[in-house]
């Protein structure tokens, strides 16, 4: 009886022992990619911080309507930026799908980070980053694409850190008419 006992906790030992160590090299890994998804959960948590007010303007279909919001909720602030942070360019099944590319300004010490996805079946096909000397995120753009027989997407995202959002979104049903949405938000800070 003492035999199998034996047997069981040199079990949960190595099992507890594979454990830890899957979950500890996958946080000690570098990240492939900039961290967006972190970087716009910090932008969300210092908007609803400051609670900038918010001039949005919508056209959809050439029809126009403008709104300001003096005090924008949490729900508001998610909504707004959920394009941005459903992106996840460090997810597993992403890692090695973009060619990087760095355009250094080297008078100001600014640059510009491409990321441009190897196959088109990769979403979002190519992210760009300007990024300050300070190694501070200050634009990014996002552009997705998706194209079958019966449907295409394709949606233009643009953040610039404490200014405006600008999101562009097309989709063409087979057999019924396109319909784009233009969606811009100013930051007016107190």
């Amino acid at each position: 009886m003492d035999h199998r006992f034996s047997w069981i906790l040199m079990a949960v030992a190595t099992l507890c022992a594979s454990c830890s160590n899957s979950n500890g090299g996958q946080q000690g890994k570098a990240l492939a990619y900039r961290d967006l998804k972190g970087y716009f959960q910090e932008e969300l948590n210092t908007i609803s911080t400051d609670r900038p007010t918010f001039q949005k303007t919508i056209v959809m279909n050439g029809q126009r309507d403008s709104i300001t919001i003096a005090t924008p909720d949490s729900a508001q602030l998610q909504h707004l930026l959920a394009p941005f942070l459903d992106i996840d360019l460090n997810k597993p099944s992403l890692r090695g799908a973009y060619d990087t590319i760095l355009l250094a300004d080297q008078f100001s010490g600014t640059h510009s980070l491409m990321y441009k996805a190897r196959n088109a079946a990769t979403v979002p096909q190519e992210v760009i980053m300007d990024i300050d000397n300070q190694q501070h995120i200050t634009n990014v753009q996002m552009n997705k694409h998706v194209k079958n027989l019966v449907y295409e997407y394709q949606q233009n995202l643009v953040y610039q850190h404490n200014k405006h959002i600008r999101v562009v979104t097309w989709q063409k049903i087979a057999f019924l008419p396109a319909r784009e949405l233009d969606v811009k938000v100013f930051f007016a800070h107190p």
